[in-house]
């Protein structure tokens, strides 16, 4: 048993099935003889009310259920017996049940919305810190989220993303590697770049499950945390669970520098 729901000051149990405690709910109406569950249940309209609920149902739960004896004992019926008894004692009841269901279900909504919101910010916090994401990238995510969650709109316009010992406060211009090397004039393939940078430790190897990829595995390119001194990892274009280096303009001549060590 649980206590779920409180009218006027009275708390309404609930059995194991969900189903609410009548009895509760006449103490909640305030009571009287003639509100008792039992003159509620003779009535025949009810009766038949329990029976099309019950031939409706998609479970073989009952609408109503007595327990006797014990600490929870008394009638149980489901919620659309609970609007029915409260519209038969009267419709001051009936709008103060409807408003606690209605209160009881903003209040489900709204932790479930914190739980979820939470579930966000660690998961994007882990895969941040796992791929070395931009800030760019990661005030992306976290702008996705806010509209996700309907919050209001409180991150900043935008992030800076500059080589790290940048203090000018502005974001630097970056380059797909293939663009870096096209505009250097260097006679190579990124794929083979991207193999000297991994020597460096400037790149590395990631992998996420991938059901079209070979032995259900996919790898791609990311930049490790010496590697974001000279670029930054964007949210790749082709998956948003992969990252795309990308490679500052300003940083382009030593990077190349340092490439002409690894051969």
């Amino acid at each position: 048993m649980n206590q779920l729901m409180t009218i006027d000051g009275v708390s309404v149990r609930r059995d194991l099935d969900g189903r609410y405690c009548l009895n509760d709910l006449h103490l909640a109406a305030g009571g009287e003889d003639r509100h008792k569950p039992s003159n509620f249940l003779r009535i025949d309209s009810i009766r038949e009310l329990c029976a099309e609920i019950d031939r409706c149902s998609d479970s073989s739960i009952a609408s109503v259920v007595a327990i006797r004896g014990g600490a929870n004992q008394g009638t149980y019926v489901c919620r659309e017996m609970v609007y029915a008894f409260a519209m038969w004692i009267s419709p001051t009841f009936n709008l103060k049940v409807i408003r606690t269901f209605d209160a009881e279900q903003s209040n489900k909504t709204t932790a479930l919305t914190s739980d979820r919101v939470q579930a966000g910010v660690i998961l994007l916090e882990s895969a941040a810190k796992m791929l070395n994401l931009s800030n760019s990238s990661k005030l992306g995510a976290y702008q996705k989220l806010q509209q996700v969650a309907g919050l209001p709109d409180l991150m900043p316009a935008y992030a800076i993303d500059a080589p790290a010992g940048a203090v000018d406060g502005s974001s630097r211009s970056t380059q797909s590697l293939s663009a870096l090397l096209k505009s250097n004039n260097i006679k190579m393939t990124a794929n083979q770049a991207y193999h000297q940078l991994s020597t460096l430790g400037i790149v590395e190897h990631k992998s996420r499950p991938s059901r079209s990829a070979v032995n259900g595995v996919k790898k791609f390119w990311s930049l490790t945390a010496k590697g974001c001194m000279y670029g930054k990892n964007i949210t790749s274009p082709a998956n948003p669970r992969e990252t795309q280096p990308h490679f500052f303009e300003s940083k382009a001549a030593e990077l190349l520098r340092l490439m002409d060590t690894a051969h």
